[in-house]
């Protein structure tokens, strides 16, 4: 790693971007290996940066609400009780619901 690229993590670091500080040699060599123009390299540095963020900003609210334990739509046992079937499930997972505006 040459001297500007450590230069340019501390630069991502100063601006709080220390997850794409960190990432910032793999983009590179990614960049490229591919031959990215300027513009698709910046595109995929701000798309790691916001997915990361939301990721840890998911992370922290699970954390906040301090839950017993996480259960997803997919781990949730249908044949355990009789309240809702199996394609009730499937059209809650698919989120159309929230689209038409009704619960």
């Amino acid at each position: 790693m040459n001297k500007t690229v450590k230069e340019l993590q501390d630069h991502f670091r100063q601006l709080r971007l220390a997850e794409t500080a960190e990432e910032l040699p793999q983009l590179l060599r990614e960049a490229e290996k591919a031959s990215w123009t300027y513009l698709e390299f910046l595109e995929a540095v701000t798309t790691f940066e916001l997915n990361k963020r939301e990721i840890k900003s998911m992370e922290r609210r699970m954390k906040w609400a301090r839950f017993p334990f996480v259960k997803t739509l997919h781990e949730f046992n249908v044949g355990e009780q009789t309240a809702i079937t199996e394609r009730q499930l499937t059209q809650l997972q698919e989120f159309s619901w929230l689209e038409k505006q009704y619960n």
